[in-house]
């Protein structure tokens, strides 16, 4: 049961991070004290065969111009000061015997016979090598040379002293060793902790999100690194899911509510038809409704159809050369009528080089749907302006009209499927037709914008751009 709780946390990427910087470190302490220990080895090593090649040299020079005798008495009197007293000293005659010996106290245990055949396979004038002592590891270093007397004189030293340092080095790392890793291990889980601390929160929110807290948003702090970036766009991400859910839930509300009205007239007149006894004519009437009604229904569906195929660049355009102008005159011999009948003064201003390419028939819808518009919300009496524009690159085409205006916060959401505003609730309208002209001007790499209000807190600019070359 410990084993099965203590899982999760072992495979914690806290955990591997925190194990994985411990054992860096460890590894590199053990790496850096090996080179050193080396190092310091080697170094002591050296030392030491200096040291008795410097004595040999020494002791040598010192038997040959004085004697024998002047350098055992010399020794009598350097031993008196313990000077070199660690060092064995051993002087042969010609014929291999021993005529000077000093051993330290206490004196290197080694195999005396393997001295002697080692000692007799170095003839050589200088001669250096080691043999093994019998306690330990260690070993005894032997220096030595001929003399010109024919006598040779041989100086060991044991290495226990260096192996005694390196023990002491070797038991300081060991000790070391230890602070060393609950220091990795303390540093390493608290930066893990921190590291890790933004990738907890966002796993946290997204936690919320799933029980259904679409609003939840992970906490900014004032760090200014990767994991805070990726916050900040996880926190974008979120908004723009949150806006196009709740714009989901409207978008279907709406449009159940703009069906809805169509539908249950088609049904109610087909019902009366069905129940009543009338004649021929009231039966024609019915199916006129009818029709009337599942028109408005397919028309609906069919603008909704353009509008996604717009925004998906699917719909294929019949680009050609146009002047904006004329498709302006051509919407306003259909709505002349409806302004003269509001008493709505509209003045055109209209450039006669306003030419682009574009897809005349979705255009001039466009430019149906922006007169439509400011036919519904100019008052009677009001004012309405169309004003095309010859750009170098572009043509601009103006609606303005004397409206009431739209309110700043709406000039996001009213090229949003479906949305109408409060003031447009009492003018019939499905709520497409801006939806519509920004997703067929997009389609033509055209720019849309609004201006409201546009003079005394009243009035309402549509502005479209259009590219002369596609």
């Amino acid at each position: 049961m410990f084993l099965k709780g203590l899982k999760p946390t072992l495979f914690r990427i806290s955990t591997k991070l925190t194990l994985a910087y411990s054992l860096v470190l460890i590894l590199s302490s053990t790496l850096i004290f090996s080179f050193l220990y080396f190092q310091i080895t080697h170094s002591l090593q050296n030392q030491e065969r200096a040291i008795l090649v410097s004595k040999t040299d020494e002791f040598a020079n010192r038997i040959e111009v004085n004697g024998l005798e002047d350098f055992k008495q010399y020794f009598e009197v350097l031993r008196t000061f313990d000077r070199d007293a660690s060092l064995m000293i051993e002087i042969y005659d010609e014929n291999g015997d021993v005529v000077f010996s000093h051993w330290p106290n206490p004196a290197p245990e080694f195999d005396k016979n393997l001295l002697t055949r080692e000692l007799r396979n170095h003839r050589e004038n200088a001669f250096e090598f080691s043999i093994p002592e019998r306690q330990g590891a260690e070993a005894v270093l032997v220096q030595g040379r001929n003399l010109k007397n024919g006598e040779r004189l041989m100086l060991a030293k044991s290495t226990e002293g260096m192996a005694r340092q390196l023990r002491n080095l070797q038991r300081l790392f060991w000790w070391t060793l230890v602070p060393v890793a609950m220091i990795g291990f303390l540093g390493g889980l608290f930066l893990s902790n921190s590291t890790l601390s933004p990738v907890r929160e966002l796993i946290n929110s997204m936690k919320k999100i799933e029980r259904g807290s679409l609003s939840t948003r992970v906490p900014i702090g004032g760090s200014d690194d990767e994991l805070e970036e990726l916050k900040l766009l996880f926190n974008k991400a979120l908004d723009k899911i949150e806006n196009l859910v709740n714009g989901l839930k409207e978008a279907f509300d709406h449009l159940a509510h703009d069906i809805r009205t169509p539908v249950t007239r088609l049904r109610g007149r087909a019902e009366i038809a069905l129940t009543s006894e009338g004649d021929l004519e009231s039966y024609r009437e019915a199916l006129q409704s009818c029709f009337e009604n599942s028109d408005k229904i397919l028309n609906f569906l069919q603008v909704l159809t353009d509008i996604t195929e717009a925004e998906n660049r699917s719909k294929k355009l019949k680009i050609e050369k146009k002047f904006i102008s004329d498709l302006v005159r051509e919407i306003m011999d259909l709505y002349e009528m409806a302004f003269e009948e509001k008493n709505i003064k509209v003045t055109q201003k209209l450039d006669s080089h306003d030419w682009a390419m574009i897809d005349p028939r979705l255009i001039s819808r466009v430019i149906a749907n922006l007169l439509d518009n400011a036919h519904k919300y100019t008052p009677p009496g009001g004012e309405v302006i169309i004003e095309t524009i010859n750009q170098t690159e572009s043509v601009i085409l103006k609606v303005v009209d004397s409206g009431p205006g739209i309110a700043a916060e709406e000039h996001g959401l009213i090229w949003q499927k479906l949305y109408r505003s409060d003031k447009s609730r009492s003018e019939y309208g499905m709520g497409l037709g801006l939806t519509f002209v920004k997703a067929v001007v997009e389609a033509h790499d055209g720019k849309v914008s609004i201006k409201s209000p546009v003079k005394d807190g009243r009035g309402t600019e549509m502005e479209i751009t259009l590219q002369k070359m596609a």
